[in-house]
């Protein structure tokens, strides 16, 4: 319920009327009234739309979450291409002497090497 001129007129009645409370309660809360009125019409107090506050707070959630995944993501892929140069890093060691052609050809592939050298030598052709 938004807080106007009718609400608290409402709220006044129901104050006036209501036998559950006692004198004292009663000028305290039209006195409160009275105060929430003055301070809404001075611009002291301003009504808010919980609604909207709400709806703002779940979008500012969703767009943490979604950056959190998106870093995520960058963490996972730049991990990963870590590993891939520690790995083309070893790429010279000595056990590699004593594998395949073939077993070191999947290995060039896996680390990009072979996609590297492909692309460096697409346009060899062209400087001539």
């Amino acid at each position: 319920m938004r807080i106007n001129d009718r609400s608290l007129k409402l709220l006044r009645q129901h104050v006036m009327v209501d036998s559950d409370i006692s004198e004292s309660e009663r000028t305290r809360s039209l006195e409160v009234i009275a105060r929430v009125k003055a301070g809404l019409d001075s611009g002291e107090f301003v009504a808010v739309d919980r609604m909207s506050m709400i709806k703002d707070a779940a979008e500012k959630k969703r767009f943490r979450s979604k950056v959190k995944a998106k870093s995520r993501k960058v963490r996972r892929k730049t991990t990963k291409a870590e590993v891939k140069s520690i790995r083309s890093v070893d790429a010279f060691d000595e056990e590699f002497m004593y594998s395949s052609d073939k077993e070191n050809r999947e290995y060039a592939d896996s680390i990009g090497i072979t996609d590297a050298y492909n692309e460096t030598k697409r346009f060899d052709n062209e400087w001539n």
